[in-house]
């Protein structure tokens, strides 16, 4: 049986209401990062809070992967979503049969198996279409 392992430690957790992103704000300008920075970009504050992102975002713009990757094969979606904290975060989306992606649909956070890696079965959040 493979071995489960997040693939970075601290951005996410699965519970029984489903898929929660961490990120951190800055306590001084408001700044919202993904995933979490230890100073903020903006105005170099090193006070962060952590918070948790909403589960929803809308899509921001999208790509089809025709080319194998390191760990994906063709074909395979990824693209931004827009978190209504003014984050927009780059991941795996998940395609579902009957539903194109759109630019501006909503999406979704989902914990699922990014790939498999020896004995580790690697976990990561994806974005599905609600």
């Amino acid at each position: 049986m493979a071995q489960v392992v997040p693939i970075r430690e601290g951005v996410f957790v699965e519970d029984a209401e489903g898929a929660k992103l961490f990120g951190n704000r800055c306590k001084s300008c408001g700044q919202v990062f993904f995933p979490k920075a230890s100073v903020c970009f903006t105005c170099f504050s090193k006070e962060m809070e952590e918070v948790v992102l909403s589960r929803r975002g809308k899509l921001y713009t999208y790509t089809i992967g025709h080319m194998p990757s390191t760990h994906f094969q063709p074909p395979y979606a990824v693209g931004y979503v827009e978190m209504p904290e003014g984050v927009r975060i780059f991941a795996p989306l998940k395609t579902i049969e009957g539903r194109p992606f759109r630019v501006g649909m909503e999406m979704e956070v989902m914990i699922d198996e990014l790939w498999q890696e020896n004995d580790r079965q690697v976990m990561g959040y994806k974005f599905k279409p609600v």
